[in-house]
């Protein structure tokens, strides 16, 4: 079980990275550009405790795929990010192979 909290964590903390370095607007903004610092370096530290409890491969599938899909969503509702029917399928593709990922681990 722990080993999931930080690997929430760590996508949380990556998620948030993200869209503070698109807040930095370059390096115009510093504050968010070095919150968004602050934020990779706990996603790094979080995703090695992370790999203390769970499978490298799994770890990385799952937290670079939900932080994809969670980017995607909040660049497309919060920054009005132009997207399409079918960037929004195959981005929901990737969220469905995280699913079964956890589907398939939950019997090993």
């Amino acid at each position: 079980m722990q080993g999931y909290i930080y690997l929430i964590l760590t996508i949380i903390f990556e998620s948030a990275a993200i869209v503070l370095m698109k807040l930095a607007d370059g390096t115009s903004h510093k504050m968010y550009l070095i919150t968004g610092g602050l934020c990779y370096a706990a996603t790094f530290f979080l995703l090695t405790m992370a790999l203390k409890y769970l499978p490298m491969g799994y770890t990385n599938a799952v937290w670079a795929g939900a932080s994809t899909f969670f980017v995607y969503i909040i660049g497309a509702t919060y920054f009005k990010e132009k997207t399409s029917f079918v960037e929004f399928f195959f981005v929901f593709c990737i969220l469905v192979g995280i699913i079964g990922l956890n589907f398939m681990s939950k019997g090993k």
